[in-house]
């Protein structure tokens, strides 16, 4: 997903743009009803006080978009960036979680996880965890051969479970 793509991102840009350049036309607009109040002789609190209903509920307005936009648009940006992932951190993010559970809604601890190895990734750890008690001595050549056959076969008989699987739902979704 592109960057221009991701919704919250692009609402954040409009709304902080938006609300931005609201807040900067209104401060611009009193600071010229302010200094133009100073410059001719006239009551600079009284040109204040005529601002104040109209336009300083306007500006808080304006600033509270802002507010809001930034961190919306922070926050997507954060989501894309790459993080670190392993035991320390996914356990920070699980301690987070359990101390202030409305983090929770954010899957901190899930987005810094490591990701579940494949099974071809566990097979081969296996065959190599294999290798290395076959050298040490651990296991014999007799039992060695044993478990790789059983391992080799498990393969097979998993890639035929998951192709068969993925005929079944290939069948459902076609009803």
């Amino acid at each position: 997903m592109s960057l221009l793509r991701d919704r919250l991102l692009g609402i954040s840009v409009v709304v902080l743009l938006l609300s931005a350049t609201l807040l900067a036309v209104v401060l611009g607009y009193g600071a010229l009803v302010v200094g133009s109040a100073f410059v001719t002789g006239a009551s600079v609190v009284g040109a204040a006080l005529e601002l104040a209903f109209p336009w300083v509920p306007l500006a808080g307005l304006a600033l509270l978009g802002a507010v809001f936009g930034s961190v919306g648009f922070v926050y997507a940006l954060a989501r894309r960036a790459s993080v670190p992932r392993g035991g320390r951190v996914q356990r920070l993010a699980e301690f987070a979680e359990r101390t202030y559970p409305p983090l929770r809604t954010l899957g901190l601890s899930e987005a810094v996880s490591e990701p579940e190895p494949s099974p071809e990734e566990r097979a081969q750890d296996a065959l190599e965890d294999l290798k290395r008690r076959y050298v040490a001595g651990e296991i014999d050549e007799r039992e060695f051969e044993r478990r790789v056959d059983r391992l080799v076969a498990n393969d097979s008989v998993d890639d035929v479970r998951a192709e068969r699987e993925r005929r079944e739902l290939l069948r459902d979704e076609r009803r």
